[in-house]
C-alpha cells in the first residue's frame, strides 16, 4: 500500500511538471519581458544585462560584477541603505546583483504575499540605485574577499585554467570577477558611471519573471517603474568561435592533498540542433564516470562530465583523485566506450528519464526557472528552454553517435596540483 501511495503522488508531480504553464514575451516600451506564471508562494524575478565580459576591455575586469552588485546593495533614490535593508529583512526580500560570462543580473526573490514590498525595492535599485559611498566599500571589500577565496579553491581554480587555454588572447577568457587589485581601484563614482552609461539601456535589458502573478499587473508597474529607462543603439561585440583541435596538457603546480584534472572539449551551441544529442551523451558519459571512477575503482569522490553553457560552450571531464595516471586511464577508457556508440536503445531510454527527472526537480524552484528562461534567452531565445524536454524525447541512438564523434575531435587536459606526478600520468 505504502509503495502504491508513493507511486501515485509521483504520478501527481510529473503531471503538475508537464501542465505547466508556458512561458510568455511582450514588450513594455521597448523593455522585453518574459513571464512564466506559476502557482507557487514565491516570486522570483531577474533584470538581465547582455553583455557579459563583452561589455569591457580586460583591463576593467570586475566593474560589471561590482556595479550590479552595488546597484542592489548600496541604496536608491527612494530608499537610504539602512530603509532599504530593514525592509528586506523585515519581509524576507533577497536582492542581489552580479555578472558573469556573458550576462549580469539584479535579482528578487519574496514570497507573493510580500511582492508589493519586493517590487518596490527591486525596480528602485535597478533604475534609481546611488552607491552610497560608505556601503559601496564594504560592497567592494566583500567581493575583494571572495576573489581570494575563488583563487584559492581548486575547482574555481580550474574553470579559470579552461577558459584560459581555450579562449586564449580572447577578451572572452576575462575572468568576470576580476583582480583585487584591478577591483580595488574602482571608485563609486566610477562604477556608477559605468552603471549608469554602460548597462542602463532598455535595448541591452530584459526582464524575466516567475510567479503567481498577471501579465497585466506585471506591464503596468513596469510601464511606471521604468519610465526614466531609455533605449539606446545596442551593437553586441560577438566572441570569435574558437575550435578545440589536437590535445595539449596544461598543468600548474598547486600543493593539494587532491591532485585536480579536467578535459575540455568543444561543445554545440544551445541553440544548435545537435545540443539535445549532444547533451545526453554527455550525461552518459558522466554517469559512466562516476560507476568507473568512484563505484568501481575509487579513484574519486566525484567525478564527472559537463557542458559548460555560454556564448561559446564547450565541455569538460573531470575528477579529483590522489592517484592521477590511473584516473587518467580511466577516464580515458570511459570516453572511448562512450566514443564508440556502444549502447542500447534501453541505455538511452535511461538516460532520457533520468534527464526528464532531475529537470523537474530543477524547476520546483521559481528562481531556477527564472535562471534557465534567462539562459536560454542571451543563448538564443527563451523558447529553447520551453522546447528542452520535447527536443530530447526525440532523439535516437544515431543522433548521439554523430553528435559526440562531431565535437569531441580535440581535448585539452588541464592539471593542477602536483606537477611531476601529473606529467608522469600523461605520458
Amino acid at each position: 500500500m505504502k509503495s502504491y501511495i508513493l507511486t501515485f503522488i509521483f504520478a501527481l508531480f510529473l503531471f503538475s511538471a508537464k501542465s505547466q504553464t508556458k512561458a510568455v514575451s511582450f514588450d513594455v516600451n521597448g523593455l522585453k519581458v518574459i513571464l512564466r506564471p506559476t502557482q507557487k508562494e514565491t516570486i522570483s524575478m531577474s533584470m538581465y544585462f547582455r553583455g557579459g565580459v563583452m561589455n569591457y576591455s580586460p583591463a576593467q575586469a570586475g566593474i560589471e560584477n561590482l556595479a550590479l552588485s552595488a546597484a542592489a546593495s548600496c541604496g536608491t533614490k527612494n530608499y537610504s541603505v539602512d530603509d532599504y535593508k530593514e525592509l528586506a529583512d523585515e519581509y524576507g526580500i533577497d536582492i542581489g546583483g552580479s555578472s558573469g560570462t556573458d550576462y549580469g543580473t539584479i535579482s528578487m526573490n519574496c514570497i507573493s504575499k510580500y511582492f508589493d514590498q519586493g517590487w518596490k525595492l527591486f525596480s528602485d535599485a535597478v533604475a534609481n540605485p546611488i552607491f552610497d559611498k560608505t556601503e559601496f566599500q564594504s560592497t567592494k571589500e566583500k567581493i575583494i574577499s571572495g576573489i581570494y577565496q575563488i583563487h584559492a579553491s581548486p575547482e574555481s581554480r580550474i574553470d579559470q585554467m579552461s577558459m584560459e587555454a581555450i579562449f586564449k588572447d580572447s577578451q572572452y577568457s576575462t575572468d568576470p570577477k576580476g583582480k583585487d587589485l584591478t577591483v580595488n581601484g574602482f571608485t563609486a563614482d566610477s562604477v556608477a558611471n559605468y552603471y549608469h552609461k554602460e548597462l542602463l539601456n532598455k535595448s541591452k535589458m530584459f526582464l524575466v519573471v516567475a510567479g503567481k502573478i498577471t501579465k497585466e499587473d506585471l506591464e503596468k508597474r513596469i510601464a511606471e517603474a521604468f519610465k526614466g529607462i531609455v533605449a539606446k543603439q545596442y551593437i553586441p561585440n560577438i566572441p570569435i568561435r574558437t575550435t578545440i583541435e589536437g590535445e595539449r596538457l596544461v598543468t600548474e603546480q598547486r600543493d593539494l592533498a587532491t591532485n585536480y584534472i579536467s578535459c575540455v572539449m568543444n561543445a554545440p551551441m544551445m541553440s544548435s540542433p545537435d545540443y539535445a544529442p549532444f547533451m545526453l551523451a554527455i550525461n552518459a558519459l558522466s554517469g559512466n564516470l562516476h560507476y568507473e571512477l568512484r563505484v568501481k575503482q575509487g579513484l574519486s569522490y566525484a567525478p564527472g562530465a559537463t557542458i559548460k553553457m555560454q556564448q561559446l560552450p564547450y565541455t569538460s571531464m573531470y575528477v579529483s583523485t590522489t592517484q592521477p595516471k590511473k584516473s587518467f586511464q580511466a577516464m580515458v577508457a570511459v570516453y572511448n566506450s562512450i566514443k564508440s556508440g556502444r549502447y542500447s536503445q534501453t541505455f538511452l531510454d535511461g538516460i532520457k528519464k533520468d534527464h526528464r527527472l532531475r529537470y523537474y526537480r530543477h524547476q520546483e524552484s521559481s528562481s531556477s526557472i527564472v535562471e534557465d528562461l534567462g539562459e536560454a534567452e542571451i543563448l538564443g531565445g527563451y523558447k529553447l528552454e520551453e522546447d528542452m524536454l520535447s527536443n530530447i524525447d526525440k532523439v535516437t541512438l544515431e543522433q548521439i553517435r554523430e553528435a559526440f564523434a562531431k565535437y569531441a575531435k580535440g581535448g585539452i587536459w588541464l592539471y593542477l596540483g602536483d606537477e611531476q606526478l601529473g606529467r608522469q600520468a600523461f605520458q
